[in-house]
C-alpha cells in the first residue's frame, strides 16, 4: 500500500486582493488636522468616481464592534436578494481588518478554488483619534453586480 511521505495541506481560506492599509489608499499624516466631517467627505468623493469600489462611513463605536464580531465569528453567510430570487455569499474575516466574500456554494465545493467576488476592509486607524471608521469594498468578480456590493 501507498503511504505518502509528507502532508500537503489543504487551503479552506482565501487570499485577499485588495489594499491592506488605510495609509495605501489616503495619507493618514496629510488627514489627521482634518475634522471628522472633512473626512468623511473626502472618503466619500474619493469613491463615488471609482468603478467597482465603493466607500462607506461609520462611526468609530460602529467600526470597532464590526470588527469584534468578525474576530468572534470569522465566517458568516449572507442572503443577497435579486428579483428572481436570492443566492448566498460566504465572508471570511482576514485580521486585522479585511473580508473576502465568494459564492456559498463554490466555497462548499472547494474552499482553495472559491472565488472571491468582494473585498471588504473596516479601517480603524481613525477610531481613537476621530471616533471614524473607513470601510472600503472592491468588487473583483462579475459574478456580482455593482449594486449587490
Amino acid at each position: 500500500s501507498f503511504t505518502p511521505k509528507f502532508h500537503v495541506p489543504i487551503r479552506t481560506n482565501f487570499s485577499f486582493a485588495g489594499p491592506r492599509k488605510l495609509d495605501d489608499i489616503i495619507k493618514l499624516d496629510l488627514v489627521k488636522d482634518k475634522s471628522i466631517a472633512e473626512i468623511s467627505d473626502m472618503w466619500m468623493t474619493y469613491h463615488e468616481g471609482k468603478e467597482k469600489v465603493h466607500g462607506l462611513v461609520l462611526n468609530g463605536s460602529k467600526g470597532k464592534s464590526v470588527l469584534s464580531r468578525a474576530a468572534q465569528c470569522p465566517f458568516f453567510v449572507h442572503p443577497v436578494f435579486r428579483e428572481e430570487g436570492h443566492f448566498m455569499i460566504v465572508s471570511q474575516f482576514q485580521t486585522p481588518n479585511h473580508f473576502l466574500l465568494a459564492f456559498l456554494e463554490d466555497y462548499q465545493m472547494d474552499p482553495a478554488r472559491a472565488q472571491p467576488l468582494l473585498t471588504i476592509s473596516v479601517f480603524d486607524d481613525l477610531v481613537d483619534s476621530k471616533d471614524l471608521a473607513l470601510v472600503r469594498c472592491d468588487i473583483i468578480n462579475r459574478g456580482i453586480e455593482e449594486d449587490e456590493g
